[in-house]
């Protein structure tokens, strides 16, 4: 993974735009590439590989200076809304994490019900924003690229898009692995080369309509070729199991007559395409196994199925994202928050589900994680897209694959409603290489002299500083211990294990145990080490020294710990720990203390 970004980077540098069609290809290939690779999980490259882009391409920005920006009508609400997301993350962290615990250095806080550590909740928050932050920079970036740039992206992520689906029919010829998460296998749907079988589905549903351009505007041998993509990306879509992807190009379908940019015999061709591949489709649907999207849609209609779970529970979904928003009406519960708060949000409702979600839909997950500035500002940002999309559909273009493009971005926005698709990094960055294609390139800076025009920039100014200064409350309002503690009376151990002497649980270099009024804890710490060396204790509460001690290589100690009248935080240091994967003796690669046992560890079932 380091040496894709470490080549981006090096084509961003001497080439800006060979490095943003070389990113084009690759971004749509990154399941392929992990697989490949044999290393991480898939969601990590996208991002990743931007981060290799953008550093080249910033490297030949301050030393040339040569690219200019294309502004467009979306450029301030989208700068708006990053401000948003950016707050959003760090009311997520400070939620997670809690200020008082980062003062004392303090990790391993479970942020629910269900004990889930705070280091999953805060990578969770960091995937989430860092998918919709690529997005939006990838556009600023294309925006300055030019159109020639552009052009070059889309015909890649065509081919990447294309090498997906490819992918995916071998596998489901067996010449290729299956997918390596349990819940895909069980499903019989299949990722293709893609992060996974949603995200395969919605790349190709987005291009789709793309490549059936591309063969308009093609002749002879290149027009077969791109006939061959559309036929490709299909069987990607079908492959996959994405009711989403379908539903997307039953809206492109729907938009595409009003698309006066396509000759009208083009819209007729291409509808008439889309319709043959949906009646191919459904007639599959009879034949195939139950992952595929013929079998899903079908599912749908079903009325032997609960309700639940023909609408992948979204009804569960949205109210608990409403009840969530009630309690965070101004700054939301944060960025990709509502995933580590669903289990406690269904406990509320005396239900329990297998796994963790997001709301469904991105706008209600708008509104749950950031509150109703960042819901009106996501709505105001994805009305410009659409706003300009629409109007490069309806102008006659060069390329007809521009105008194809604002029609599957239009369609993206409005199945936002039914899912947070742009969640996924792959999808986020192809749905925002569609706007910065489908954007209209005006002969000039975009310039609007009317007083509504400054009273619209002050207005998103105006709304990135309240949301500010609520994400600022929200922050501090994480700087109690009872906020700290709220899930769990103990901060700073590992997960229970059991040994030859009863349970127990390592600790952390530091950690922390909370005492209800009048509550009596004992509380064992021993040196079992590996390294052979003594480690002092310093134990703390209400901000005083109350204990400290030196245990010897194999020493324990005993401790009785007493609430005063009040709840109180007892907090301990200690000198030293180790990592057993550096000392040779195993591959755990957590950060050890002491083992310690607790008669505030509940018992198990409780």
């Amino acid at each position: 993974m380091l040496a894709f970004s470490v080549a981006l980077a090096a084509f961003g540098a001497i080439s800006p735009a060979r490095g943003i069609v070389l990113f084009s290809f690759l971004f749509p290939c990154a399941g392929l590439l992990a697989r490949t690779c044999g290393g991480a999980d898939p969601v990590m490259w996208p991002g990743v590989l931007l981060a290799g882009l953008a550093a080249g391409w910033c490297f030949r920005f301050l030393y040339d200076f040569e690219s200019k920006p294309e502004p467009s009508r979306a450029d301030r609400p989208l700068r708006a809304l990053l401000a948003i997301w950016t707050l959003a993350t760090l009311v997520a962290a400070a939620r997670a994490v809690t200020l008082w615990a980062a003062v004392r250095r303090l990790s391993g806080r479970a942020v629910n019900g269900d004990g889930l550590p705070d280091a999953v909740a805060l990578r969770e928050s960091l995937f989430s924003f860092a998918a919709l932050a690529g997005g939006v920079a990838f556009y600023f970036l294309l925006r300055r690229a030019g159109e020639e740039a552009r052009r070059g992206a889309l015909s890649a992520s065509l081919a990447g898009t294309g090498i997906s689906a490819a992918v995916a029919i071998l596998q489901r010829a067996g010449a290729m692995p299956d997918e390596a998460k349990a819940y895909w296998k069980l499903t019989g749907r299949l990722g293709g080369g893609a992060v996974d079988p949603n995200s395969l589905g919605l790349l190709c549903a987005l291009l789709l309509l793309v490549a059936f351009a591309g063969a308009l505007r093609a002749a002879g041998g290149r027009r077969i070729a791109a006939a061959a993509l559309g036929v490709l990306l299909a069987a990607g879509l079908f492959l996959s199991g994405s009711r989403s992807g379908f539903l997307l190009v039953t809206a492109s379908v729907v938009l595409l007559p009003f698309a006066k940019a396509l000759p009208p015999r083009a819209r007729v061709a291409a509808v008439a395409a889309l319709l043959l591949l949906a009646a191919a489709a459904a007639a599959l649907a009879l034949r195939a196994g139950g992952g595929s999207a013929g079998a899903r849609l079908a599912e749908s209609f079903d009325p032997a199925l609960p309700f639940e779970y023909r609408a992948s529970a979204r009804p569960l979904l949205w109210r608990a994202a409403g009840r969530l928003f009630l309690r965070h009406p101004v700054e939301g519960a944060g960025m990709g928050a509502f995933t580590w708060r669903f289990p406690d949000l269904l406990r509320e409702e005396g239900r329990a589900l297998g796994t963790r979600d997001n709301p469904g839909s991105g706008y209600i997950q708008a509104l749950a994680e950031t509150g109703i500035l960042g819901f009106l500002v996501t709505i105001a940002a994805a009305i410009s897209l659409a706003s300009q999309a629409w109007r490069r559909a309806r102008r006659p273009a060069e390329d007809p694959r521009a105008p194809a493009a604002g029609i599957s971005v239009i369609a993206f926005l409005a199945i936002l409603v039914s899912g947070s698709h742009w969640l996924a990094p792959d999808v986020a960055l192809l749905f925002f290489l569609l706007a910065a294609v489908s954007a209209p390139d005006p002969p000039g800076p975009v310039r609007d002299e009317r007083p509504a025009a400054g009273f619209r920039a002050r207005l998103w100014t105006a709304a990135v500083l309240v949301y500010g200064a609520a994400a600022l409350v929200a922050i501090a309002a994480t700087g109690s211990p009872e906020e700290t503690f709220r899930f769990s009376p103990r901060i700073g151990f590992h997960d229970r294990e059991v040994g030859a002497g009863g349970p127990f649980r390592w600790t952390r270099r530091r950690f922390a145990l909370w005492l209800r009024p009048r509550e009596t804890v004992r509380l064992g710490l021993a040196n079992f080490g590996p390294a052979g060396r003594p480690v002092q204790i310093e134990g703390r509460a209400a901000g005083r020294p109350v204990y400290r001690s030196t245990l010897a290589p194999g020493q324990a100690t005993a401790l009785l710990l007493r609430g005063a009248g009040r709840p109180t935080p007892v907090t301990f240091d200690l000198d030293r720990a180790f990592v057993p994967r550096r000392l040779g003796v195993s591959g755990d690669r957590r950060t050890l203390g002491l083992l310690s046992t607790s008669t505030a560890d509940p018992a198990p079932g409780r």
